[in-house]
């Protein structure tokens, strides 16, 4: 018996043309929006880059640093092999200074691009030298804390070592500034210091990286100094000298020294205070005094290369013109000059020292 036969389904109207023109049209502006979407967050397909993030102040000014410091050290290796002499001698003992240097400023996380020389090879050198300490101790007034403190020591580095090459090359040092080596950023002038909450203000200069701490360490030192060398001076007279300056004199500057770091105290909230009439003094001391005092003056450039890279504002700028004044006296005629004064890291043991 014959089955019957399944009717055929009746096939399905096919759209015009101009339906599945419109068609194709809304798929593509489709697809178009979602590509535009995609681009839009970033999205791209087969690409795992995310766009460069912007380097902060702190970044750029670190890097311009250890590239200027590498630029400087070609230049005084290359002016060094058309000298002779004592000058041949000073200018390799300079880029030795400058290498060192930019170790310090490089970092694991990658080193700046070595930049082309701006000049330098147009005008004094030590003038060169000169305007990079300038450039570095200015950012330091803005930079964050651990980047502030090295910018300050190695700007400080450069200035002296700006001062003892133009000695040795028999040019006329230009005169240095007694202040003002960074503009004072977000100081109103009336600090406000309240007790009231966690949010006060006192309690805010509280949870600051050590600030208060560092500058009562400065003031311990420098009112500390003023009362050595009064011990000194009673016990020896007045004949001996100490780095070349007579004890009177640097008493003198050691108390006026405190006296202005005690003027800062208001702005971390802390009362002001005067020196109190005795200050310990180590076991050796009245053994060798002059040893005693210049350990004391040594110890100068560190203390305030602290207070650098833990406070802000006014007591920062006030820190890093110390920390200058103090580094001058200090060196004032020294044969060889530390890459950062202040700084105890030695240059040679960094991990990253080999990149250099």
């Amino acid at each position: 018996m014959n089955k019957p036969r399944t009717a055929p389904r009746p096939s399905a109207a096919r759209p015009s043309r101009a339906a599945a023109a419109a068609g194709f049209l809304r798929r593509t502006l489709a697809l178009g929006l979602l590509a535009c979407v995609i681009a839009g967050l970033g999205l791209t397909a087969g690409s795992g880059a995310e766009p460069e993030r912007p380097r902060s102040f702190s970044e750029q000014a670190l890097n311009e640093a250890f590239a200027t410091s590498r630029v400087l050290a070609a230049e005084a290796e290359s002016r060094a092999a058309a000298a002779q002499g004592p000058r041949a001698a000073a200018l390799l003992d300079a880029a030795d200074t400058l290498s060192r240097q930019s170790l310090l400023l490089t970092s694991p996380g990658g080193a700046a691009a070595l930049r082309e020389s701006e000049g330098v090879e147009e005008q004094s050198f030590t003038k060169a030298l000169q305007d990079s300490a300038r450039k570095n101790l200015a950012a330091a007034g803005r930079a964050d804390y651990g980047t502030a403190r090295l910018l300050a020591s190695t700007g400080t580095g450069q200035l002296l070592l700006s001062q003892n090459l133009a000695e040795a090359l028999g040019e006329t040092p230009e005169p240095v500034q007694e202040s003002g080596w960074t503009p004072v950023l977000n100081e109103d002038g009336q600090t406000k210091c309240t007790n009231d909450g966690a949010g006060s203000d006192r309690a805010e200069i509280r949870e600051r990286p050590g600030a208060a701490e560092s500058l009562q360490a400065v003031l311990d030192a420098e009112f500390g100094a003023a009362y050595a060398y009064e011990v000194a001076q009673a016990q020896a007279g007045s004949a001996f000298t100490v780095l070349g300056s007579t004890p009177a004199k640097l008493r003198e500057a050691h108390l006026e020294a405190g006296l202005e770091g005690a003027k800062r105290l208001p702005s971390l909230c802390l009362p002001e205070i005067t020196p109190v009439p005795a200050y310990a003094l180590s076991p050796g001391f009245l053994a060798n005094p002059v040893t005693s005092l210049e350990e004391l003056e040594e110890a100068m450039p560190t203390l305030y290369a602290e207070l650098t890279g833990t406070s802000d504002g006014a007591v920062r700028a006030w820190a890093i013109d110390r920390l200058v004044a103090s580094s001058l006296f200090l060196y004032d005629g020294a044969a060889e000059i530390p890459p950062a004064p202040g700084l105890d890291a030695e240059p040679a043991a960094l991990p990253w020292a080999a990149q250099g």
